[in-house]
């Protein structure tokens, strides 16, 4: 807990000054990110303490997950263009871009990493499931809750906040890509990577109580994919 709040105070006094280069502000947006995707996070204990039922912590982490997962799909269609744009100044005209490359690929890892939580909550990840698909709901529960409690819970918080690591001292640095005559900055493409992990976690959590739910004999729906059905 000490090296978070040190590494937040930290950001603050780089979101004051601005520095290294006057884009303070846009590390302040990304933070706030963060900032407001917390307050669901208390908000849903509230709910939860206030009616005495656990869904109501675990329904608006879910809705926070699902329109990441929403936003993810938009960048596809742009992406589709982007790409199809590039081909035909490319190949038509004989004028290619200097910047297409490099925001078709951060535009596809942004997709990715903001898409890795709501395909956990419905349950789309590739597993091994030829045992699994022949024992019972609990003990489905209790493999998928040993496998989250043991294994991807603990991985996921040290990979976001590595993560968070990483982006920071991108932005400390002032990152550029090296990649192309263009030469953008490259910190506010890694902050996804940090906010896809900080979901992914979170959504992790959500399904090692779910799992417990279905051991203690309560039902839990079936996850629903809402516009990509």
């Amino acid at each position: 807990m000490d090296m978070v709040l040190s590494s937040l105070s930290e950001a603050h006094a780089h979101i004051s000054s601005g520095k290294p280069a006057d884009l303070g502000w846009l590390l302040g947006f990304c933070v706030g990110i963060f900032y407001a995707s917390s307050v669901v996070v208390l908000y849903g204990i509230v709910m939860a303490v206030v009616r005495r039922d656990i869904w109501g912590f675990i329904n608006p982490i879910e809705a926070m997950v699902r329109y990441a997962g929403y936003l993810s799909a938009c960048l596809i269609p742009l992406l589709a263009v982007l790409i199809v744009y590039e081909v035909i100044s490319r190949y038509a005209f004989n004028a290619p871009t200097s910047w297409a490359f490099e925001v078709s690929y951060m535009l596809m890892g942004s997709s990715l990493m903001l898409a890795i939580a709501f395909c956990s909550q419905l349950r789309r990840h590739i597993r091994v499931d030829f045992l699994y698909d022949n024992v019972s709901v609990k003990m489905k529960a209790l493999i998928d809750g040993a496998g989250y409690v043991f294994l991807l819970l603990p991985m996921v918080i040290w990979c976001a906040w590595g993560l968070w690591e990483y982006f920071f001292e991108a932005y400390k640095v002032n990152e550029v890509s090296g990649e192309s005559a263009w030469n953008p900055i490259i910190w506010p493409f890694k902050f996804t990577f940090t906010f896809g992990f900080y979901l992914f976690a979170l959504q992790t959590l959500v399904e090692t109580i779910k799992c417990a739910l279905v051991l203690t004999g309560r039902d839990v729906p079936e996850p629903d994919a809402g516009v990509f059905e």
